[in-house]
């Protein structure tokens, strides 16, 4: 799952969760507890235990690839794809499609020489068709679809009540004006530390641009389920043939295993030339 592609969006997403996140539980929350407050760093480690769990999920998990011609043929699934699916994926040798399939919003694949269903689309970053395909996510290095949408949305509601709870924190933990011994310290701080200093306020405005930006990431979102329309249908105008929800459809089965054994000369030797 995923490409072998730059992954230095995906490490920069979890630089912006783990950096203010491990500061937070390093300062603010044994001063919480220090002073009787639990609940609200032990809400703060749920959410962060939760936005981690789920970034992982959204990494991780098949998004709906739906096989190539040569996958399908050499792991001998065909039947066990137009159960799942309730057509044949190898309609037409590949070559081409039905009027009667085209009309129900069917397209034929040129490149895994498949017909996928309605609202599935081809990444060219993957290189696979994915079932309701929404767009390819550099900063988890997977394209989100059918399979892993819900993940996605969670994922992006997660991080930003996260950010809600640990960046207003670290602000006023560190820019207190009462604390005397705060004071006493920044006075001692030579040229190099405000250096330092500096860079930390600028990872600060960065990290909370960061999260204004996610908040306007998970509303269009949250239009987009609203509407009924995965990014790429919105993008380009097109119409949800079937009127299915972006969320709260079926996942439905997996339908690749990754880990299918196949003799690699077969995959070969069913290639469309």
């Amino acid at each position: 799952i995923g490409t072998d592609e730059c992954c230095c969006p995906n490490l920069c997403i979890w630089c912006f969760i783990l950096v203010p996140s491990a500061l937070y539980f390093a300062f603010v929350a044994p001063s919480l507890v220090a002073n009787g407050i639990y609940l609200l760093p032990g809400a703060t480690l749920a959410v962060f235990c939760t936005t981690t769990g789920l970034l992982c999920a959204t990494c991780c998990t098949d998004p709906g690839i739906i096989p190539r011609r040569e996958v399908v043929l050499a792991t001998g699934t065909a039947e066990q794809l137009r159960e799942a699916l309730g057509y044949d994926v190898l309609e037409g040798d590949g070559i081409g499609i039905s009027a009667k399939l085209r009309k129900e919003g069917y397209r034929l694949c040129n490149t895994c020489a498949i017909i996928r269903p309605p609202r599935s689309s081809h990444c060219g970053d993957c290189d696979n068709c994915v079932m309701r395909y929404d767009h390819h996510c550099p900063f988890v290095n997977n394209c989100v679809g059918q399979r892993n949408y819900h993940f996605f949305f969670g994922f992006i509601s997660c991080v930003l009540v996260l950010a809600l709870m640990v960046l207003p924190a670290l602000a006023l933990h560190l820019l207190n004006p009462r604390k005397e011994r705060a004071m006493k310290n920044a006075a001692k701080i030579d040229q190099r530390m405000s250096l330092f200093f500096y860079m930390l306020i600028g990872v600060g405005v960065l990290v909370a641009f960061a999260a204004f930006l996610s908040l306007l990431l998970w509303a269009y979102h949250l239009f987009l389920i609203v509407t009924r329309q995965t990014t790429k249908e919105f993008r380009r105008g097109i119409a949800n043939i079937d009127e299915e929800p972006t969320l709260c459809a079926a996942r439905g089965p997996q339908l690749f295993n990754p880990w299918a054994l196949v003799d690699p000369k077969d995959l070969v030797s069913r290639r469309r030339h």
